[in-house]
């Protein structure tokens, strides 16, 4: 814990109102509410950047962070497997308590000031906002981390932008990229020895999985799921006790879905395999009526030629015979 304590005091947002509204888009993204998350989010960076005259300032990874992770899922519509438990964190369980306990009033607020959050604009492409304040993340993390290298909070936050990114990438078509981004996220959450290691690779290779998929490299997409599915039992294993089980019914509940994905590439392999032999089939039907067509024919004129012309003779030959009994 002590790698979570340095974080926090590396990361502390030290303004009361930036803090205040800080938090309040963060419970937002944890409640799935991202255009509220937005909303607040984007004040917060707005009020930090004024106050400090930076852009870069560690205060602003937190909220980087998660203003990133608000306009991904804003601009995806839509829930993965894993939904956004990237962003749980739970190393902060105060902030966590916060959030539960101001859930109701925060609800009504928002239903009251819905048409007040962040307007809507056509032009603006939610995802390559993301990728922008995502980008500045990575870059303030990863400058922390020349001085903290082993900070387990850093490496996961670094690790969990470039699963975001890939995200991105992937809507965007650019699965080259896409794959990049998460294998540079196994690399890093590898390093991790701490609990939530094991569902953090279990969501990456799960990913991995998908983009193979995508690509139709079906083999390494079942491999890439098995891991996802190996991480998720080893996670399951580490939580100990009865204060746990609904983590691990939790975790249990996702293990259908991938193992769905799973059998779904194992399919794609049959199917291409088919395809494949079919392909062969048709090649060779060709080829065996190219070689009849041209072959066979011109050895049955010659042969015909051949045998004409001895029968020919002997006709001719019994022929004068008869003739010469008649006589």
């Amino acid at each position: 814990m002590s790698s979570t304590t340095a974080a926090s005091n590396l990361f502390e947002i030290k303004d009361e109102e930036a803090n205040e509204s800080f938090l309040l888009g963060k419970r937002d993204v944890l409640l799935n509410n991202y255009q509220s998350a937005c909303d607040h989010l984007s004040k917060t960076c707005e009020r930090i950047v004024k106050l400090r005259e930076s852009d870069t300032t560690p205060e602003l990874a937190e909220p980087y962070f998660y203003y990133g992770q608000a306009l991904l899922y804003l601009g995806l519509g839509e829930q993965q497997v894993f939904g956004s438990d990237i962003v749980k964190d739970t190393d902060n369980d105060e902030n966590e308590n916060i959030e539960e306990e101001d859930e109701n009033d925060g609800e009504e607020e928002e239903g009251e000031n819905e048409d007040d959050s962040i307007p809507h604009d056509e032009n603006v492409n939610d995802l390559e906002r993301a990728f922008e304040i995502l980008e500045c993340a990575h870059m303030i993390y990863t400058k922390m981390s020349e001085t903290n290298s082993n900070d387990a909070h850093i490496i996961t936050r670094i690790a969990d932008i470039h699963v975001m990114l890939a995200d991105i990438c992937n809507e965007n078509g650019d699965h080259e990229n896409a794959l990049s981004h998460v294998l540079k996220a196994i690399e890093l959450q590898e390093t991790i020895n701490e609990q939530q290691r094991y569902r953090l690779l279990a969501e990456s290779y799960y990913k991995l999985g998908l983009i193979y998929e995508l690509i139709h490299k079906f083999s390494d997409a079942i491999d890439s799921f098995n891991k996802a599915i190996d991480g998720i039992n080893q996670a399951i294993k580490e939580l100990d006790g009865d204060d746990k089980e609904n983590e691990r019914e939790e975790l249990k509940s996702l293990l259908p879905s991938i193992e769905l994905k799973r059998n779904d590439a194992q399919a794609s392999i049959a199917d291409q395999h088919l395809i494949i032999q079919a392909r062969k089939i048709l090649s060779g039907t060709d080829n065996t009526t190219e070689n009849k067509t041209i072959d066979i024919p011109a050895k049955d004129i010659t042969l015909n030629i051949r045998h004409k012309r001895p029968v020919t003779e002997t006709e001719n030959d019994d022929e004068t015979n008869k003739k010469a009994k008649l006589e």
